[in-house]
């Protein structure tokens, strides 16, 4: 009789520890979305293996997450397709083309409401039975996801820029291709904040490829990408937080494709054919190991940033811990793909 008593008080408190254990994170769990040609691969963390595939018959330059992380956004140029993280399916395609236009989707993030999908793209135009193309200037578009329509475009100065959503910022975007850009999204008007092609001084220009925008929802915000000039390998850091600009240079010469920073902010990984690992406060390399794999595009770290998982960059991603540099699997995936992004869930 005492025994079932206790029980029986000992119930409620047993429930509000799993409750608040559940509230912190504790059973959460992380995973790798990889799309890659005709279908995404899911990996768990937790045991570095394939559990679901989404078929499609595509091929994805990139992807963005909601804010929420309740939608993936993946780009295949002409089409956008949209994955429910919590169901994991595919539930919505968009393409943006017709007969007479055709819309090349080069950059894409989600705006911080997640309302809406920033798009650079190339727009070219022709006219029935006239044999002639007119191309329309680069262009910033602004499509709703509610209703499924273009509200607003903006002419850019190149279509191969990727676009930085700001999360405390509704009325503004950066823009990553020719220099930085703030554009205003109300105007269109442009800010220049950093100069790559386009400086007062030709031994100042940089050169860096944007393609890929490493990181998670609900993760720091920081934004960190290679760019090399005539002083060797530096990186720009954009914080999505308060759109603040900053750039660290680094000691040493690697070529790197993509970067992404450590969840305490404490160090930076970047990769190409190595794996890099920046101290951030300093510049300094810490360690760096040649990929088993080869050339990769991107990398992912796990929440508590003790995991890193590299590519593709072909039909594998590869698994490294993050204080060491030592390789820990490697994946192999059904098909090429270049880009990955973790989600954590509950």
């Amino acid at each position: 009789m005492r025994l079932n008593k206790l029980k029986s008080a000992m119930f409620p408190v047993i429930m509000i520890i799993l409750i608040a254990l559940a509230s912190n994170g504790a059973f959460a769990k992380d995973f790798i979305y990889a799309p890659i040609s005709n279908g995404m691969q899911i990996i768990d963390c937790d045991t570095d293996t394939i559990i679901k595939t989404i078929p499609y018959n595509d091929t994805i330059l990139s992807a963005a997450f909601s804010p929420d992380g309740k939608r993936y956004y993946l780009n295949a140029i002409q089409t956008i397709y949209v994955i429910d993280t919590t169901t994991d399916t595919l539930i919505d395609t968009y393409s943006f083309s017709s007969e007479l236009s055709k819309v090349s989707v080069f950059g894409i993030t989600v705006s911080s409401d997640g309302e809406k999908l920033y798009l650079c793209c190339s727009i070219v135009k022709k006219k029935q039975n006239i044999p002639r193309l007119n191309v329309l200037p680069p262009q910033l578009v602004v499509y709703d996801i509610a209703s499924k329509k273009v509200v607003k475009n903006y002419p850019i100065p190149a279509s191969f820029t990727s676009p930085v959503a700001l999360r405390n910022d509704l009325d503004h975007l950066i823009l990553v291709g020719n220099d930085i850009h703030k554009i205003d999204l109300k105007t269109g008007k442009l800010k220049l904040l950093l100069g790559f092609l386009n400086t007062k001084k030709p031994e100042d220009q940089r050169n860096s490829m944007v393609v890929w925008q490493p990181g998670s929802p609900g993760d720091h915000g920081i934004f960190a990408n290679p760019y090399y000039d005539a002083k060797g390998l530096g990186y720009f850091i954009i914080d999505k937080n308060t759109g603040k600009l900053s750039l660290l240079r680094g000691k040493d010469v690697w070529f790197a494709y993509s970067s992404i920073v450590s969840p305490d902010k404490k160090y930076l990984y970047a990769v190409m054919d190595e794996l890099i690992k920046v101290d951030m406060a300093t510049g300094e390399t810490i360690k760096a190991v040649s990929l088993e794999t080869g050339t990769n595009y991107t990398v992912s770290l796990t929440s508590d940033g003790k995991k890193i998982y590299v590519g593709p960059g072909g039909p594998d991603i590869s698994v490294y811990d993050t204080q060491t540099l030592e390789l820990l699997t490697i994946i192999p995936m059904m098909a090429d793909g270049e880009y990955t992004t973790l989600f954590t869930k509950n």
